[in-house]
Parts: C-alpha cells; sequence; structure tokens
C-alpha cells in the first residue's frame, strides 16, 4: 500500500507541476505566473525524487505546497491546482508518518 500510495503522490506532484507551467499559456507574463511556473519545475523535481524511497522529497512536497495552502484557504470552488496541493500534502505527511513507522518496525 505504501508504494501505491507513494506512485500516487508522484502522479500528483507531476499534474500539479504541468499545471503550474501550463499556466503560462493563459495567464499574463509577470513575475507572479513566472515564479508560479518556477514551482511547478520544483514540483517535477521532486516528483524524480518520489520515485525512490527516502523521506526528503516527501518533506520537499510538504514545504512547497505550503505557500499555495497558506495563501488560499480551501473553499468549494477553488482552484484545482490548489484543490491538488492540499491533497498532495496530506498525502505527503500520510506517506511520512508511514514511512516512519516502517523504518522502526524494520529496527
Amino acid at each position: 500500500m505504501y508504494t501505491k500510495l507513494r506512485l500516487v503522490t508522484v502522479c500528483l506532484a507531476v499534474a500539479i507541476g504541468a499545471g503550474l507551467i501550463g499556466q503560462l499559456w493563459v495567464a499574463s507574463l509577470d513575475i507572479l505566473s513566472l515564479s508560479e511556473a518556477a514551482r511547478g519545475v520544483l514540483f517535477l523535481l521532486v516528483a524524480l525524487g518520489l520515485m525512490g524511497y527516502q523521506r526528503l522529497s516527501l518533506v520537499l512536497s510538504a514545504v512547497i505546497c505550503l505557500p499555495s495552502v497558506l495563501a488560499h484557504p480551501l473553499t468549494l470552488g477553488s482552484n484545482v491546482l490548489v484543490t491538488g496541493q492540499y491533497a498532495l500534502l496530506a498525502l505527503s505527511l500520510v506517506l511520512l508518518v508511514m514511512h516512519t513507522q516502517k523504518s522502526s518496525d524494520d529496527a
């Protein structure tokens, strides 16, 4: 189950990264949209790390979700990318707890 949830996290990070980069085609080119595209690149890089089994990529995926989660409270009609970042944050934290329990069971 841990491996399947980690794969879902990878797919979610890739989708968010591609969505943030893809917003460049529909938004005006200003510093805010370019910074969001740069965050999209970070999501793609973290998705590569999530393919492994280390905790660092889980922590990084949670950290890069924090700006959107703190800036946009989750509402009923909120942006799909913000909702995806909420889901990625939750999955990362759950996997981090599962990884810690898995590590302590192995010891």
